[in-house]
C-alpha cells in the first residue's frame, strides 16, 4: 500500500512538472513521458545518464548558493586529482549553541478586577474598592546560536585543506518566569558531514558540466537502473540527502527561537514550490538527429546566474530531451530557487538575531537539494518499472514460480534428446511387462493451480538405469544379518528452481498399493558401491498409500565453499572438506523396492507365478511371517524325507502342501489362544469363586444333575459370554446347567488342529478326503507317475542362491557404476558453472533429500470399510521399519536368499536459488533464467548419462541453443 501510494504521489507530481515544462520549453517541443513515448532499450539508459546529469548540476547550482562556487570547487577538483591517491572532498556544517543566565527583575502585575464594598462611615454611606497586585519575578537569558560550513579536503587538520563557506552567529535574549534555562547552558556542537567526491570527479574542471556516463561493458552492468556507476550515485544523493535533511533540521530549530514565545514558524512556507526540479523521465514524441549545445534558446551561464549547464552530444535517432532542452530547465530552476529566497529574506528579520532570513533561505535551498536527490531516486526507480510494465504486457502476466517450472518442463523436452529427456518420478512396481503392478511409486511436488489448489504432480528427472544382472547390493537387517538384492538401478538427478519470496519444493514420496498386492518400500542412503543403508522401511499393502514428506536442505555451492575457508588455517580447511565430503554423500538419497510375492515363491520353494492367483494364501502366509513370526521353514515346501527337493512334483502338489503346512499352522495358533484363553477363565475362576448361595443350590440337584456340577465352578465370564437363546426365561441353575454341557461338550471333542495334524479333518467335512500331510505328498512323489505332459515342459522350482561375496573394499561387482562417486561428479561440473557465473543469475546449490518428521498413511481395513487416514509419528514408524524387517527376515531366511525382484532409485538433487522473484530477476538483473536453468540441467544430465552436454541435446536445439551448453 505504501508503495502504491508513492507511486500515484510520484505521478502527480510528473504531471505538474510536465505542464511547467511544456511552458519552458518552446512550443514545437513535444516532452511526455517515457512510458508514453515510442523509443529503443538504449534510450533508457541515455535517459538515465540525462537524469543524473541533470541533478548533479542541480546539486551544484544549490551549492553554490551556499557558499560553494567555481574557485572553491576547483581547489576540491585539485585534491582529488593530487598524485598518492588525492584527498577526498567533503562538506563540514558545526553548529554550537549556548543559553546563558542575564539577569533576574521583578515588577507588579495588577489585576484588572475590581472589587467594591459598600459600607457606612460615620454615618454615611461610602463605597470601598479594592484591587489585587501580583508582583512578579522576570528571568532573562542571552541565546546565542553559532553555526559554520566548510569544504574539506581529506580529514582536514591542516588549515590549508579548510576553506570556510558560511558563517553566522546571532543572538536573542529569552524571557522565562522561572529560573529554569528555555534551553540547555551547554550543548555538544552538532556536527554534519557528506562525502561529495562523487560529486565533484564527475564535474568537468573547466566548464563545470556533469560527465556522468554509464560504462555499458563493465562487469555488473544489468540495467539502466542496474548498474555500478547508478549505484556509485545512489549511494551519494543517499548520503547528501541524509546530510541535508539534517543540517535543514538544525537551522529548523534555530527559526523556533523567537523572543516571544507565542511566535510560531510556518514551516511549510519554507518549501520551495517555485523551484522545478530537473530530473524528469521525459522523452520526445519525434526524434531528433543529434543533441546539440548550440541550439536556439540555450542560456547562458554567466547571464542566467547558474554556475554548472550541461554540455555534450548524444546518439542520432534518439528521443531523449536535448541538451539545450535541459539547460532551459536548469535555468528555470535557478530562477526560481532564487525568487523562493529572496521572498525568504524579506519576511524573516535580519541582523544579528538567531532567527534570520540567512537560516530561511538556506533551510530552503537545503529542502530543495532534498526533493532533487528524492527524485532522482524515483526517477530512477520509474525506468525500471516501465521496464517491468513492458515485459507484463508482453507476456500478459507476471511469471510465478510455477509459470516457470511448466516452462522448463515444455523447454527440456524440446531440449534434450528423447533418450535421454526428464521423465517423471513415477514407476510400476511389477514383476515384468507381462504382469500388473502390483503399486507405484513416485515422489510428488505440491504445485499451485491456475485457481490456487494444491494439485500434486510427479516431479521430472534425468534418469539412467543399469540392468539387473550388473550389479547386487546389500543392506544390514542387524548387526549379524545382510541381505543381498538385485534388481535395476536407477541414477535420477533433479533440478528445483527456487526463487526470492517462494517457500520452496514441497516434496512426497508416495507409495500406493493395489488390492490383494503388496510390496516393501525401504528409504536411506547409499554408503558404498555395494552397501545399502536403509533408515526407515515399511510394507505396503492393499490399497494402503503412504505419504513421506521430504525435507530440503541446501549446502553452499563450489565457489562459496572455497571462499568461504579461503583464510582458514589449513588443520581448519582438512575440517571442513572432511565435513563437506560427508554432506556431499548425503545428497544420494536411495529408496528400494522389493517385491513380496516372488520372494515368497522363492523361500517357500514354489514355482514362478504360483502365488499370483492364490490371493487368500498370499495374505495368510504375510499374516505368519509378520504377525507370529513362524520360520519359513515350517511353511515351505520341502521334497522328500532327506530334504532334497523332488523336480517331479507338479506345481499344484508343491502348492498345496504349502497351503496344507498353513493350514496346520493356523490350527494350531488356535488352539495355542483356545488354551490361552481356558487358563485366563481358570485364573478368573479361582479369583472370582462361586457365593455360598450358588453352592447350596447346586448341592440339592438331582442325581442326574449331579454330573454337571464340577462344571459348575465356571465364573460369571462364561456366564455372560453364552448364547442368549441358552439362558432366556431359565433359573440360575438351569443356566449354569446349560452353560456347563457346552463346556463338557467341548471338553469331550478332541481339538480341531489336533485332527488335522492327526489326518482326520473336521465331522462336517469327512465327506472330502483332506489334503494329504507333507510325509504322503513325499511318498507319491518318489513314485513313478504318469504326466499328461513331459517333465521337461513343466515349470522350474526357483532354486536357491547363495549370495555373491562382495569384492575386497567394497569395489564395484561387474564393472558396475559407484554411485557414491555421483556427488563429487556432481559437485566438480557445478565449480566449473561458478567459475563461468552462471551468468550472474543465480547460484546452484547440492541439496539433501531427508525425510519428514510425520508421515501419512491411507488405508482401508476391509473391502466395505472407508478409507482412513493416520499419521505416523516416530513411534509408529519404528513399529513399521520392525514389521518390514521381520518380513524380510522370514523372506530372505535371514540373508540367506538374495532378494532378485527388487529395484532401487538413487536421486540426487540440487537447487537453483534466485535471489529475486522470476519477474524481478530478469527486470532487475538483466538476467534469462531459463538459459541459466538449461546450462545447469545440461550439467546434471552428462554426469548422469555420462555423456557430453552436446550428444544430450536434440539436433534442431543444439544448433539453435549452441551458446547455452555447459
Amino acid at each position: 500500500m505504501a508503495e502504491q501510494h508513492a507511486v500515484v504521489r510520484f505521478h502527480s507530481k510528473l504531471q505538474d512538472a510536465l505542464a511547467r515544462v511544456r511552458v519552458v520549453l518552446a512550443a514545437e517541443k513535444a516532452p511526455c513521458f517515457a512510458a508514453d513515448a515510442h523509443h529503443q532499450y538504449q534510450d533508457k539508459f541515455l535517459l538515465a545518464e540525462c537524469m543524473t546529469s541533470a541533478a548533479i548540476a542541480s546539486q551544484v547550482n544549490c551549492l553554490a548558493l551556499l557558499g560553494l562556487g567555481r574557485d572553491r570547487l576547483a581547489w576540491l577538483a585539485e585534491g582529488l586529482a593530487a598524485e598518492g591517491g588525492g584527498r577526498a572532498a567533503s562538506l563540514h556544517f558545526r553548529l554550537q549553541e549556548k543559553c546563558d543566565y542575564l539577569r533576574m527583575t521583578t515588577r507588579d502585575v495588577e489585576d484588572p478586577t475590581r472589587r467594591v464594598t459598600s459600607g457606612t462611615l460615620a454615618g454615611a454611606v461610602t463605597n470601598l474598592t479594592s484591587k489585587v497586585v501580583t508582583k512578579v519575578e522576570e528571568h532573562f537569558w542571552n541565546f546565542e546560536a553559532t553555526y559554520e560550513l566548510y569544504a574539506v579536503r581529506g580529514t582536514g587538520q591542516d588549515p590549508s585543506d579548510k576553506q570556510l563557506l558560511l558563517q553566522r552567529t546571532g543572538q536573542v535574549e529569552l524571557k522565562t518566569n522561572s529560573k529554569n534555562a528555555p534551553h540547555p547552558t551547554t550543548r555538544p556542537a552538532s556536527v554534519a558531514e557528506v562525502n561529495i567526491s562523487w560529486l565533484v570527479k564527475h564535474l568537468d574542471r573547466a566548464t563545470l558540466a556533469p560527465r556522468f556516463a554509464i560504462d555499458r561493458e563493465r562487469r555488473g552492468c544489468h540495467t539502466p537502473r542496474r548498474n555500478a556507476d547508478v549505484d556509485d550515485a545512489h549511494h551519494h544523493f543517499s548520503d547528501f540527502l541524509r546530510w541535508a535533511t539534517s543540517v535543514s533540521c538544525h537551522l529548523t530549530r534555530l527559526l523556533q527561537v523567537q523572543p516571544d514565545p507565542t511566535v510560531k514558524i510556518d514551516g511549510s512556507a519554507l518549501q520551495v514550490d517555485k523551484a522545478i526540479v530537473p530530473v524528469l523521465p521525459l522523452l520526445e514524441l519525434s526524434q531528433r538527429e543529434a543533441m546539440d549545445t548550440s541550439g536556439d534558446g540555450a542560456p547562458d551561464a554567466g547571464a542566467a546566474g547558474v554556475l554548472a549547464l550541461m554540455s555534450g552530444s548524444g546518439a542520432a535517432g534518439s528521443s531523449v530531451l536535448g541538451v539545450a532542452d535541459m539547460n532551459l530547465l536548469l535555468a528555470e530552476e535557478a530562477r526560481g530557487l532564487s525568487s523562493a529566497r529572496s521572498s525568504l529574506e524579506q519576511a524573516f528579520p535580519s541582523g544579528g538575531v538567531v532567527a534570520s532570513g540567512a537560516e530561511a533561505a538556506a533551510i530552503a535551498t537545503l529542502r530543495h537539494c532534498e526533493g532533487v536527490c528524492v527524485q532522482w531516486a524515483e526517477a530512477m526507480q520509474y525506468i525500471e518499472d516501465l521496464i517491468r510494465k513492458q515485459l507484463i504486457a508482453a507476456i500478459g502476466k507476471e511469471v510465478t514460480p510455477a509459470d516457470f517450472a511448466e516452462y522448463m518442463r515444455f523447454h527440456n523436452r524440446k531440449l534434450f534428446a528423447d533418450a535421454f529427456a526428464p521423465a517423471p518420478f513415477c514407476f510400476a512396481i511389477r514383476r515384468s511387462s507381462a504382469h500388473s503392478p502390483e503399486g507405484f511409486l513416485s515422489i510428488e511436488e505440491e504445485s499451485v493451480g491456475g485457481d490456487g489448489a494444491s494439485i500434486p504432480t510427479p516431479i521430472a528427472t534425468l534418469s539412467a538405469c543399469t540392468p539387473a544382472s550388473e550389479h547386487r547390493m546389500s543392506f544390514a537387517l542387524g548387526a549379524s544379518t545382510q541381505v543381498t538384492f538385485g534388481g535395476d538401478r536407477h541414477l535420477h538427478a533433479w533440478l528445483s528452481n527456487k526463487f526470492s519470496g517462494q517457500t520452496g519444493a514441497r516434496l512426497a514420496l508416495v507409495s500406493r498399493a493395489r488390492q490383494f498386492s503388496s510390496f516393501i518400500v525401504l528409504v536411506g542412503r547409499i554408503t558404498s558401491s555395494t552397501t545399502f543403508d536403509p533408515k526407515y522401511a515399511a510394507i505396503v499393502q492393499n490399497k494402503d498409500e503412504l505419504t513421506i514428506p521430504l525435507d530440503l536442505a541446501t549446502i553452499p555451492t563450489p565457489k562459496e565453499f572455497k571462499d568461504a575457508i579461503e583464510s582458514l588455517s589449513p588443520e581448519q580447511q582438512s575440517f571442513a572438506k572432511a565435513f563437506r565430503s560427508m554432506q556431499l554423500e548425503s545428497t544420494l538419497f536411495g529408496v528400494l523396492v522389493i517385491q513380496i510375492k516372488p520372494q515368497l515363491e522363492k523361500v517357500l520353494n514354489l514355482c514362478e507365478d504360483a502365488l499370483t492367483k492364490e490371493i487368500k494364501l498370499t495374505q495368510d502366509l504375510m499374516q505368519l511371517f509378520i504377525k507370529y513370526q513362524i520360520p519359513s521353514d515350517l511353511l515351505s515346501y520341502t521334497g522328500d524325507d532327506s530334504g532334497e527337493l523332488v523336480g517331479g512334483a507338479t506345481p499344484k502338489e508343491r502348492l498345496d502342501a504349502v497351503r496344507a503346512h498353513v493350514r496346520a499352522m493356523q490350527e494350531l495358533i488356535e488352539q495355542s489362544k483356545a488354551e490361552e484363553i481356558q487358563q485366563r477363565r481358570q485364573e478368573e475362576t479361582y479369583k472370582r469363586p462361586i457365593s455360598a448361595t450358588s453352592s447350596d443350590s447346586a448341592r440339592n440337584c438331582s442325581d442326574d444333575e449331579e454330573e454337571c456340577c464340577p462344571a459348575m465352578e465356571v465364573d460369571l465370564l462364561d456366564f455372560c459370554a453364552a448364547p442368549a437363546a441358552d439362558f432366556c426365561n431359565a433359573a440360575p441353575v438351569a443356566a449354569w446347567r446349560a452353560l456347563s454341557k457346552s463346556r463338557s461338550r467341548a471338553a469331550a471333542s478332541p481339538p480341531r488342529a489336533l485332527r488335522a495334524m492327526e489326518g482326520g479333518g473336521p465331522r462336517e467335512r469327512r465327506s472330502s478326503p483332506p489334503p494329504a500331510p507333507a510325509a504322503q505328498m513325499q511318498q507319491q512323489q518318489q513314485q513313478p507317475q504318469e504326466k499328461s505332459e513331459p517333465a521337461a515342459q513343466e515349470p522350474k522350482p526357483q532354486q536357491e542362491q547363495p549370495p555373491e561375496p562382495q569384492q575386497p573394499g567394497g569395489a564395484a561387482q561387474h564393472g558396475a557404476r559407484d554411485l557414491t562417486l555421483v556427488p563429487k561428479e556432481l559437485d566438480a561440473r557445478l565449480e566449473e558453472l561458478d567459475a563461468e557465473d552462471m551468468g550472474g543469475v543465480g547460484a546452484l546449490r547440492p541439496t539433501i533429500i531427508n525425510p519428514g518428521e510425520t508421515w501419512t498413511k491411507r488405508s482401508q481395513k476391509v473391502l466395505l470399510a472407508q478409507p482412513t487416514v493416520s499419521c505416523l509419528g516416530s513411534e509408529e514408524q519404528r513399529q513399521e521399519r520392525n514389521s518390514a524387517f521381520d518380513l524380510l527376515d522370514a523372506l530372505t531366511k535371514s540373508g540367506a536368499l538374495p532378494a532378485v525382484h527388487a529395484s532401487l532409485h538413487v536421486v540426487v538433487a540440487a537447487t537453483h536459488c534466485f535471489d529475486k522473484s522470476v519477474t524481478e530477476t530478469v527486470v532487475q538483473d538483466n538476467g534469462n533464467p531459463i538459459e541459466a536453468a538449461e546450462r545447469a540441467s545440461l550439467a546434471m544430465a552428462s554426469v548422469v548419462h555420462r555423456r557430453p552436454a552436446a550428444a544430450l541435446r536434440r539436433g534442431a536445439e543444439a544448433a539453435a541453443l549452441g551458446g547455452g551448453a555447459p
